[in-house]
Order: structure tokens, then sequence, then C-alpha cells
């Protein structure tokens, strides 16, 4: 009777690998938003949500209270190398001019370090806002939008690059040509050989994507517009199934909205994403 129930065993197997049967779905990507809540002082912190359905609904993990140094924090980008987890953030008000941005660091998310303090190395400098972490292999870079008093509120993106594994030591600035005048809260990842930064016009108020296939710092081409007027910082997450998942921030009255692409290039429309207060931020793997 074993041996009978053994063979049934195998060629029931046998026949069901045979039709090739849908596997069960993985689960849903688990995901961490840093952010902060809005422009009065008490909202300028940061925050931590957390997402278990693949981000399109946060509940808050942690209110951390950290403001940094100067006693605000707005926009911030995180990454998590090995078990430490880093932010580079605005360390100013909107309307406080801000010659520097700042990184803190942290191993259990609601306990934050500043670790560094970076100057633009732009002369002239009136506002440095919304660095963002750019990883490629080994190399971890940050890139920040700075306007010049020279120009009011014209707005370029910069390229700066950590010179230790503790990413206290930055490199001066090296500006990403052609990427648009005026541009700002550009974010930027790598599909395959080329580069994809997302940006908001500063004077339209679209958000644009933009591509490179020659260096992170050239030889952008503007492959158009995206979706309507009046968003801000986009920033992007790699979902389990491979997709893309942005978040853009309806700066105006709307929280954050978010979109999904295989590819890149091709995006579903907006929805509103469930996270109460949220602001300009990015969301990463937990």
């Amino acid at each position: 009777m074993k041996r009978i129930l053994m063979a049934v065993t195998g060629l029931v197997a046998l026949v069901l690998g045979g039709l090739a049967l849908p596997q069960p779905a993985s689960a849903a990507t688990t995901l961490i938003y840093a952010t902060f809540k809005g422009d009065a002082a008490a909202d300028q912190e940061l925050w931590i949500y957390q997402s278990t359905n693949g981000g399109t609904t946060y509940n808050v993990l942690y209110d951390t209270n950290f403001r940094g140094p100067t006693g605000v924090l707005r926009d911030p980008s995180i990454i998590k190398r090995g078990s430490t987890y880093f932010i580079a953030y605005t360390w100013q008000s909107w309307t406080t001019n801000s010659t520097y941005f700042a990184v803190a660091r942290s191993t259990d998310l609601l306990n934050w370090t500043n670790i560094a303090t970076v100057p633009s190395g732009i002369s002239s400098t009136r506002f440095t806002w919304a660095p963002e972490f750019y990883i490629e292999g080994t190399t971890v870079n940050i890139i920040a939008n700075v306007a010049q008093t020279t120009c009011s509120n014209c707005f370029r993106p910069y390229v700066y690059t950590a010179q230790n594994s503790d990413l206290t030591s930055w490199s001066g600035p090296q500006q990403m040509w052609g990427l648009g005048f005026n541009h700002i809260d550009a974010y930027v990842v790598k599909s395959g050989s080329t580069w994809h930064s997302f940006v908001k016009n500063e004077t339209t108020k679209y958000i644009e994507h933009w591509t490179s296939t020659d260096r992170l710092t050239g030889g952008w081409i503007n492959q158009g517009t995206l979706w309507a007027s009046g968003y801000e910082g986009p920033s992007l997450v790699r979902l389990d199934d491979g997709r893309w998942r942005i978040y853009i921030d309806k700066y105006t009255n709307g929280g954050i909205w978010t979109a999904t692409s295989s590819d890149l290039n091709t995006w579903t429309g907006l929805s509103a994403v469930g996270c109460s207060g949220c602001r300009h931020g990015t969301a990463i793997p937990r």
C-alpha cells in the first residue's frame, strides 16, 4: 500500500508539473516612508511610516522628533547600508536662506544622529534643497538642488559623492549638465545603461522625465511631462514584482500620490496614497 501511495503521489506531481500551474503571488513589499508634515514649526521633523501592502497605504511607525541641528527637517531621503539607515535632508524652512544640506544616521529608525553638514560649494548660494540619495555600485551620491542669489529661484541639480563608507565626508558639487534650467527635486534611478531623472520644472510646475545614456552628470534629454501641473518631490522605489512605484507631493492641498510602471517610460494614472499628513519624502524596502 505504501508503494502504491508513493507511486500515485509521484504521478500527480508529474502531471501537475506538466500543467505549469500558477504559483502563489509573492507577499507585498513592506516599505518604510521617511517624510515631514508641513511648514509649521511643529511639522518640520522626521516621521517614519510603514506600508505592508506594497506602498498604497501607510501607517505611522515613529514620530522621531528628530529635527537636526537647526531645529528644521524637510524633504528627507532615506537609504539603508548594512544595518544602518541614513537620511539626507533640507535643514532650513523654504523661506530661509540655506547654503548646506545635512546627513543623519540611525540603526533603529527612531533615534537619529546628525553626522555631516555639506556645503553647497556654489558661490552666492541662496537655497540648498531636497538632497536625494543616488547609489550606483559601491558609490553613494547625493543630488541636491541649488539656487543662487544672482538668479532668483533658478535651481540647478548638483551631484555630491561620499568620500568614505561612513558618509561623513563629501566631495564638492558636479553640475548635472543639460538637465533643464530652473529644475528642482531631481530624483535619479538607473535601468540597464540608462539613467532616468524625474524632476520638477519650477517654472511650469510639471514633473518631467529626463534620460541620459552618457553619464549621470551630462547628456540629459527631456522625454516630456507627466500627469498634471502642481506636483513636486518625485521619488521612486522598486517593488518586489519588478515594477517601479513613484510618489509625488501634491503640495497645494492634496497629499502624496502614486503611479506604477514596468519600464520607467509608461505610467499608470495617479491615485492618492493613504499616508495621513505625509509630504515630500522617500520610500525603501524595509
